[in-house]
């Protein structure tokens, strides 16, 4: 939609507000907003740390309706309310639903640890910022109590100004609604958009160009980080779990602090943070250092009523050399606070950005501690110098007395939550009621005890008694002192001492490349020791590196992967050696008794059941035109057989249960057979069954002319899976060039299937076992259970009989897959699932999702049965656009990526589900650009494959599509006992069409 040139600025922002309002029209994000959306990016634990919880007991009758339509009004009035965040074309932005239902619960809790469990599950869950909504609220009504409300919101849409704000119009309209009214306020002057343009515009301007000189000159040189006396060791990764301290200055030490600031003509502010300072630097034993405080982002007044995400963190350095008074130091204070104030426009996240800070996943960037002071009142709050208004949460103690609001006829006082994460090392929140001061010390509880936490703040009181009774009197010879038994320095927790892992030049060169391809420079241009911030990286980037070398090597790369590897060297070391190293060969004899592996003893005992089903043979024809030397094809595949364990192992039942033994490397005789009718030669050899006593594979080459063959290789699915096709089709075509031409074999196997098996059965017990189980569990609990409809009743036992319907999908997934950072899978996998909640009507589903199960890289050479099927829960819900259920399904997807070593067949055992699976439908997705390479070939043969129908089906229905790049290939494969094949063409086209329809209008709503 194009804006007409004659229309006025005020019209045009008028019709932006609108077109923004209603959902029309996507915009960027805030630089403070693009923060936290990276954080809930990289770790879903760290994002939980920016939910904003807020509970009060209400003293008055509460009209859960009135309260009902209020929340709804609110929403409609701010926009930001109504907002999702979506990855578009390599940039984050964010969406404004048309209209959106609060998501308002109503409890009846029959005790007090179920009221505390029901607020402290709704304000510790995870918000999904892709498909909202971003605020939750709970009001939990009790028979012998006072009700209470719990309010919880994602910082990324509101601070604390924005809370008092909107729990002063929230009052408002409950108060209207209660009486038979309508609200009646004035709307808003600015919305959130604004704000984000007008930042754009200052920081592209000659102001913002002066706030970045003034951070990076005030910044330059930077002091070591704060080095406070720790009580455990600082893990490799924060946790973000916390706790609180609460405490409490009485109104004789207040009023000296007030005194002491007015006569130095500065703030109870500037002298609290002060005094802070002598704190910090006398624990730790530094004279300077640095430490985050807040201001309230709205240095413009028209923003003052506007909603949202305005707060910004500002750097204060500590100097406390030459043995200052606290007067002196005061006045240093006062100048560092006052030069923050005067340039707090600049956004933290920005600066760290443009000061190329080298990110450590163990801390914050720039600080680790924090201070911030509040008023009781909103009128208090808006004057404070902090404009951080954190959460009011904390155990009850004799320093947190809580604080009455009014939401209209309704009284509200502060109840206390328990504290469960926190942001920082330690943040020190002072509160200023009634003439005294209460402080919360929030901490880090991976760091610290809380008997460390209650001196500190024993040690705070200590030395404002001290400083406003000699404020001349140098801090250093101040008595508080450190303890003597508090451990100084402590190292970072799973520090080895070992050296670095040299990856393979190759991976360290496709790391380089993706640098390179990300931040617009070279490859020449970056050295494998080049640090990833230093060359301009920044978050973004991360994100975008992690999704390309995610693609390029099929691995899962996650962006804290980037940002716990900052070099090329690193980063390739990383992929190269996983933390877990993998299966190791072991020693054995010929013929010995092995186990099988989870995924096997599941095929082994169907095999029993039905030794003459064909479900889990597997054919692979390839018809090879030209002068084929059948010789050196014999001898090729003898090679592949003696290289690949797998291929010559036969299985067999023992008292302790099935055992593989596999067999010593011995010549393979390639049967030649001649035939006018190779396909039918094909289907009749498909058609005998394996006796799993005997090697899984049968090889045949069928003649059809002097220079037309096909070259049949059957096996069973225990020995192979599809990603052994393409090892073995690469390895017989290298065998066959070195027998005929004189090239290279393959280099030696590190390791061998037995080798993983024994390996996977011992990574798989005790608490490795007990915690994936339990999340699958959690994951999968209240799933829909509901079966695909199907045409025919299904039998008491499976059949395993089936058919494949082959249709084309003429779309182009790349340019939607950059749009929403997702991969060819998620895009397919979403669009399948759509498709199935349209037929069953159930929007929470489980798919199951094929990988390859190779999550070692000693694995990707060998041949196996590494495969294995994952259930992919999708709420689908609350996705209004295809875009929103892409974004849906590549999280859940990633969460079982993330989990993906629990076999189905386990899985299904921890579940109670016997032999069934927690799913009936199955996706696949082949990339034919990963699985086929320019030197698998046989010199002078043309080859292709051949497709076999193969009659059976493991699942209900299983797509698999093949992505071609710029359209796709798939195959709807279906249970003959189940469905008709008009039924399934039927499905075949209703899919093809809602995917051409679903890429072509991504942001289209699903439900018309």
């Amino acid at each position: 939609m194009s804006v007409p040139a004659s229309l006025s600025r005020e019209d045009k922002r008028a019709l932006l507000a609108e077109l923004i309002s209603s959902g029309a029209a996507p915009f960027p994000l805030s630089q403070g907003q693009q923060s936290l959306w990276f954080m809930d990016r990289v770790r879903r634990e760290a994002s939980v740390a920016y939910n904003m919880p807020f509970a009060w007991t209400i003293r008055g009758t509460v009209d859960p309706g009135a309260l009902r339509r209020a929340f709804a009004w609110l929403m409609a009035r701010h926009p930001i309310l109504r907002t999702t965040y979506a990855y578009v074309r390599g940039t984050p932005v964010q969406r404004v639903s048309r209209a959106a239902e609060p998501d308002l619960v109503i409890a009846d809790p029959a005790s007090p640890q179920e009221l505390a469990d029901l607020l402290a599950e709704a304000a510790g869950r995870p918000f999904d910022l892709a498909t909202g909504p971003v605020f939750r609220v709970v009001l939990a009504r009790r028979p012998d109590a006072p009700p209470v409300l719990l309010w919880v919101t994602h910082h990324i849409a509101i601070d604390g100004w924005s809370l008092f704000l909107m729990l002063d119009e929230l009052g408002r309209a409950y108060t209207a609604y209660l009486h038979g009214r309508e609200p009646d306020l004035p709307a808003p002057e600015a919305g959130y958009a604004d704000f984000v343009a007008w930042q754009a515009a200052m920081l592209a301007g000659p102001w913002g160009d002066r706030l970045a000189d003034h951070w990076r000159e005030a910044l330059h040189d930077p002091p070591p980080p704060l080095a406070l006396p720790l009580d455990r060791p600082r893990p490799a990764d924060r946790s973000f779990r916390g706790a609180c301290h609460a405490f409490r200055l009485d109104a004789e030490l207040t009023a000296k602090v007030e005194e002491l600031a007015a006569r130095h003509d500065t703030t109870v502010y500037t002298t609290l943070l002060a005094a802070f300072q002598v704190l910090l630097g006398r624990a730790a034993g530094q004279r300077e250092f640095l430490l985050g405080t807040w201001t309230s982002g709205r240095s413009r007044p028209e923003f003052a009523g506007v909603a949202g995400y305005f707060v910004n963190p500002v750097v204060v350095r500590t100097d406390l050399s030459g043995e200052p008074g606290f007067s002196q130091l005061l006045a240093r204070t006062r100048s560092v606070v006052l030069d923050a104030l005067e340039h707090q426009d600049y956004p933290f996240p920005l600066l760290v950005e443009r000061l190329g800070v080298r990110r450590d996943p163990s801390r914050s960037p720039l600080f680790d501690v924090a201070f911030t002071l509040r008023a009781s009142q909103r009128g208090e709050i808006t004057r404070s110098e902090s404009g951080e208004t954190a959460s009011p949460l904390g155990a009850p103690s004799e320093g947190e007395r809580g604080m009455l609001l009014h939401l209209g006829e309704l009284v509200l006082a502060t109840y206390p939550l328990e504290q469960q994460t926190v942001r920082f090392d330690v943040e020190m929140e002072l509160i200023s009621s009634d003439g005294e001061l209460s402080g919360l010390l929030r901490y880090s509880t991976d760091l610290f005890d809380a008997e460390t936490i209650a001196w500190l703040a024993q040690g705070y009181r200590g030395i404002l008694e001290e400083v406003t009774a000699e404020p001349d009197r140098p801090v250093g010879t101040l008595s508080w002192r450190p303890r003597d038994n508090v451990p100084r320095a402590v190292p970072l927790a799973g520090a080895t001492g070992t050296g670095p892992v040299t990856a393979p030049a190759e991976l360290v060169g496709t790391v380089t490349g993706i640098w390179g391809n990300v931040l617009g420079l070279e490859p020449g241009e970056i050295a494998p020791d080049d640090d990833f911030f230093s060359l301009g990286g920044h978050s973004l980037a991360a994100v975008q590196v992690a999704m390309e070398l995610q693609a390029a090597l099929g691995v899962e790369v996650s962006i804290s992967d980037v940002f716990h590897h900052l070099t090329p060297a690193e980063l390739a070391g990383m992929l190269a050696t996983p933390a877990d190293a993998g299966p190791v060969p072991l020693p054995r004899t010929p013929g010995q008794d092995l186990p099988l592996s989870y995924a096997q003893e599941s095929l082994w005992i169907l095999h029993q059941l039905a030794p003459h089903s064909l479900a889990y043979s597997a054919p692979h024809a390839f018809h090879l035109e030209g002068e084929l030397d059948v010789p050196a094809l014999e001898w090729a595949l003898g090679q592949v057989v003696a290289r690949h364990e797998p291929l010559r192992t036969t299985y067999a039942a023992t008292r302790r249960g099935p055992v593989q033994r596999i067999a010593e490397p011995a010549p393979l005789r390639l049967p030649v057979v001649d035939t006018a009718d190779p396909v039918r030669a094909v289907l009749e050899e498909y058609g005998r069954p394996f006796d799993l006593s005997r090697p899984p594979i049968r090889p045949v080459l069928f003649r059809v002319a002097p220079d037309d063959h096909v070259l049949l290789f059957l096996v069973h699915h225990i020995a192979f899976d599809g990603w052994s096709t393409a090892v073995f089709w690469r390895e017989l075509c290298a065998f066959y060039r070195s027998r005929t031409t004189g090239g290279p074999v393959p280099a030696a196997l590190a390791v061998q299937y037995a080798d993983h098996v024994v390996w996977e059965r011992e990574r798989l017990s005790g608490e490795r076992l007990s915690t994936l189980a339990a999340h699958w569990r959690e994951r999968l609990d209240g799933a829909d259970r509901t079966r695909f409809p199907t045409d025919l009743p299904r039998p008491r036992r499976p059949l395993f009989q089936g058919a494949q319907h082959v249709f084309d999908l003429p779309v182009d997934v790349r340019a939607l897959c950059e749009a929403t950072g997702a991969t060819a899978h998620m895009v397919h996998l979403a669009a399948f699932q759509i498709w199935q909640a349209r037929r069953t009507g159930a929007w929470d589903l489980v798919t199951g999702s094929v990988v390859s199960g190779r999550t070692r890289p000693q694995t990707a050479d060998l041949i196996g049965h590494f495969v294995n099927a994952l259930p992919v829960r999708t709420d689908l819900t609350g996705a209004a656009t295809f875009s929103d259920a892409v974004a849906v399904v590549r999280r859940g997807l990633l969460d079982a990526y993330e989990h993906q070593e629990l076999p189905l067949t386990l899985l299904s055992a921890e579940l109670g589900l016997g032999r069934d699976k927690p799913f009936g439908l199955l996706f696949t997705l082949h990339d034919r650009r990963l699985l086929e390479s320019a030197d698998d070939v046989l010199p002078g043969v043309a080859m292709r494959r051949m497709s076999v129908p193969l009659g059976t089906a493991q699942f209900d229905l299983a797509l698999e599509v093949t992505d071609l790049g710029d359209s796709a290939r798939a195959v709807l494969e279906y249970d003959t006992a189940l469905f008709l094949p008009q039924t399934v063409a039927a499905m075949a086209e209703e899919l093809r069409r809602l995917v051409i329809e679903l890429v072509a209008g991504p942001d289209l709503p699903l439900r018309r």
